[in-house]
């Protein structure tokens, strides 16, 4: 991404697609909270951002005002933004019918099944990096995680790993400043897609079971209690938005769990002697280095804290800031393993919660299980601020060098 003029000011002139931003968001969106819970930019073709938890709780679920239909802000004009990803993109009352044909692929049951595969996949992936001094937990094994599972739910050849991870950057990254690239990328995964979903119907009753397959089949119910097949775009649109969400949010969060333990030894010496803990640590960590902010379309003028917005343009909800917010957490900038009260937002609020959180909790409790079984003991093998973390929707640690101790 090019070199992006300096923030003068974070409440008038904020920039999320920054480097400062990926560095110091979470120093950032404190000052916001204190001083200014609805700051504003010209930057995106005039923007906002809304920083406290609630704040983003009433926004979130006033989806006839703040829409669902753009869900990212870059530097593209929100008219160029057309991409439809159901049911992310859609709002009440055509919202709900396509996310209820879905959720039961993510239920706590499908999940269940799925774990022992999940462990495996895992356990191949830290045989890769046995005999190393030092594993970059990141790329050598948080990145690949997700990609993997997302891969064998969908059916497809491990070969395809490398074209998701391709992707997944492309749209939540590069693409946020280069509509081009974006375009690219959405281009080869509707093509991807549309030829899964071609096998799939040639297939017929052989098809395999797999998310490609229950799409497919999925019918929307209707309000006079009958229900209909998704149509071809809802289909595409559907796949497309469970592969961005699948990966790269539960990529960040493996990650930042790492980051985290090699360096703090007290909570990873903690952890290990503890493995009881590991429920209440992932949902603090979740609380703690939330990955994704949200987007919004302000369908009209309206107000938030008694601050006016302007219908027309885009806000951010920082699901992030909301979970660091002292008027809604103890201590809310101290990470505790054990905090009892932890109704975080990291997988979101309202109708639009994320519909995949018992797979992401699941991928995330056994990825890290996974790792402190094979390696008990290790540190960040750079300081911690030579970190580079990611721009854009998604943080999270991009390459996190981490020293293997005997």
């Amino acid at each position: 991404m090019a070199e992006r003029p300096r923030v003068a000011d974070w409440k008038t002139d904020f920039d999320h697609l920054s480097d400062e931003w990926a560095a110091k968001s979470p120093e950032i969106l404190a000052e916001l909270r204190e001083e200014c819970p609805v700051a504003q930019t010209e930057r995106f073709w005039g923007a906002y951002l809304v920083s406290r938890h609630a704040d983003i709780v009433d926004t979130a679920r006033d989806t006839e005002t703040f829409s669902n239909r753009i869900t990212v802000i870059n530097d593209n004009h929100p008219d160029n933004i057309g991409l439809e990803l159901p049911p992310i993109t859609l709002d009440p009352p055509e919202h709900g019918p396509i996310r209820r044909a879905l959720l039961p692929s993510f239920s706590p049951g499908a999940t269940d099944e799925l774990e022992p595969t999940v462990v495996a996949m895992a356990e191949q992936l830290l045989d890769a990096t046995e005999g190393r001094d030092v594993v970059d937990g990141a790329i050598d094994y948080a990145q690949l995680l997700p990609i993997d599972i997302m891969g064998y739910l969908f059916g497809v050849s491990p070969e395809m790993g490398p074209s998701f991870r391709r992707w997944a950057d492309a749209m939540l990254k590069e693409g946020l400043g280069d509509l081009e690239i974006a375009r690219t990328a959405s281009r080869e995964v509707q093509e991807f897609f549309a030829s899964q979903l071609r096998e799939r119907e040639e297939q017929g009753e052989d098809a395999p079971d797999d998310l490609v397959s229950t799409v497919l089949r999925a019918e929307a119910e209707l309000p006079d209690g009958n229900s209909r097949p998704f149509g071809r775009k809802e289909r595409i649109g559907a796949l497309f938005v469970l592969m961005l969400g699948g990966i790269d949010t539960t990529w960040s969060s493996l990650g930042s769990m790492l980051f985290h333990l090699g360096t703090h030894s007290d909570d990873l010496e903690r952890l290990v002697a503890d493995p009881d803990l590991m429920p209440s640590a992932v949902e603090e960590f979740l609380r703690f280095y939330s990955p994704a902010t949200i987007a919004r379309y302000i369908t009209d003028d309206a107000e938030i804290a008694g601050c006016p917005v302007s219908g027309g343009k885009r806000l951010l909800l920082s699901y992030p800031s909301a979970n660091r917010d002292p008027d809604y957490f103890d201590q809310p900038d101290e990470f505790i393993m054990d905090r009892e009260d932890n109704r975080h937002m990291a997988f979101g609020v309202g109708v639009h919660r994320c519909l995949g959180s018992n797979l992401a909790r699941m991928e995330l409790r056994v990825g890290l299980n996974a790792w402190l079984e094979r390696y008990p003991r290790f540190e960040l093998a750079v300081e911690p601020d030579e970190v580079m973390w990611s721009v854009g929707p998604i943080r999270g640690p991009r390459s996190i060098p981490l020293r293997i101790l005997n």
